[in-house]
């Protein structure tokens, strides 16, 4: 899926016919008939919506379309609207770097929680004590 003009007229000779192009305004709408994605590459979304409503959008395709996301976004307009590096965090986005006024973040569903050490077996399942101890 591409989103936004500067996406979509960057990735043009990218685009065949299993793409899916939303342009300006964004809606809610536009996401009913989408079906699950494998990435979907996202700009001008903090451009166009208030913060609130563009948390929403971008939520709503992290969880129900995407299990990848590439967002671009300007910084000058993202400063105006309010947005902070801990916004795209909270969304559970990764900042890759910046470019000019941009700068570009990603999400990725098998990267978002890494697995940790402590939660296996060595730690909390001990069967050589079940019949020997009671607790």
């Amino acid at each position: 899926m591409l989103a936004g003009e500067t996406v979509i007229n960057s990735c043009k000779e990218l685009q065949d016919t299993r793409s899916h192009a939303l342009k300006t305004p964004f809606s809610l709408e536009q996401l009913n008939t989408l079906p699950t994605i494998d990435l979907a590459i996202i700009s001008d979304l903090i451009e166009t919506l208030p913060k609130q409503e563009a948390i929403l959008w971008l939520s709503m395709v992290r969880n129900r379309h995407a299990q990848h996301l590439v967002l671009v976004t300007n910084n000058k307009a993202a400063s105006e609207q309010g947005w902070q590096i801990a916004d795209y965090l909270a969304l559970g986005l990764q900042q890759h770097g910046s470019l000019g006024d941009y700068q570009l973040f990603s999400y990725n569903i098998e990267s978002y929680r890494p697995k940790r050490d402590w939660l296996n077996n060595r730690f909390w399942a001990n069967p050589e004590n079940y019949d020997k101890y009671r607790w």
